[in-house]
């Protein structure tokens, strides 16, 4: 696994100095959109008949299976090619100390991730805010075109003040378009975002739910 230094440098040889890569923004349309972990893929194709069109993958279940991108960014390559836009990983699991300033690490290596996708393989990419305390904002929301559509989890979240702190720094600097929220959407977003402009992301659950009761409609169907 890379260490925090192994990461600032890399970082450094995209950006060409000492701040995280530079993530654009993009106009991306998520009107009825089927947000789906990646190791869902099948059950996304089962509830969509056009994935390209329709199916925005994302990292936030399963995290442990995201080591491969560390030793190769571009895994998922041609997974992402069947897809119509990919949220940038969320590395916030692969410590134990979430919080800690191993965060920074976390941070770089899936701006990384969200750099190259966006960049290099052409991608329609929403990055992934990941953060921990004050000193990892730098890291975490600079060098983000403003405006840019973002996307975050509160699954897990153990700390309210930290999250609210970080997430209100974040909309201050990136002021996105829209934010895609995988997870409960807490009560103090009122105070510093539209809640007409969070797209609430499916969960595993949920799309479970879903494929189920498309089983039931077509079970319904063949009695006529």
């Amino acid at each position: 696994m890379a260490t925090l230094n192994d990461v600032l440098d890399y970082a450094k040889f995209y950006s060409g100095k000492n701040e995280p890569p530079r993530f654009c923004k993009e106009y991306i349309d998520l009107k009825e959109k089927l947000f789906a972990p990646t190791d869902d893929f099948k059950l996304a194709q089962k509830l969509s008949d056009n994935t390209r069109k329709n199916v925005v993958l994302h990292y936030f279940e399963y995290d442990s299976k995201q080591n491969r991108l560390l030793l190769n960014n571009l895994a998922d390559r041609d997974l992402h090619k069947k897809v119509f836009a990919v949220a940038s990983p969320d590395f916030s699991a692969d410590s134990n100390n979430c919080w800690s300033c191993f965060n920074e690490s976390n941070i770089l290596k899936s701006r990384i991730c969200a750099y190259r996708w966006q960049e290099e393989c052409e991608e329609s990419v929403i990055l992934t805010l990941l953060w921990g305390d004050k000193n990892t904002y730098k890291w975490a929301f600079s060098n983000v075109e403003k405006g840019s559509i973002v996307a975050v989890s509160s699954q897990g979240i153990k700390d309210i003040v930290l999250f609210e702190n970080g997430i209100r720094t974040g909309i201050d600097m990136i002021q996105p378009e829209f934010i895609c929220w995988y997870g409960e959407v807490f009560d103090f977003m009122d105070k510093y975002y539209d809640k007409n402009r969070i797209i609430k992301m499916q969960t595993r659950t949920d799309l479970l739910k879903m494929y189920k009761q498309s089983l039931f409609c077509e079970s319904q169907t063949s009695l006529f």
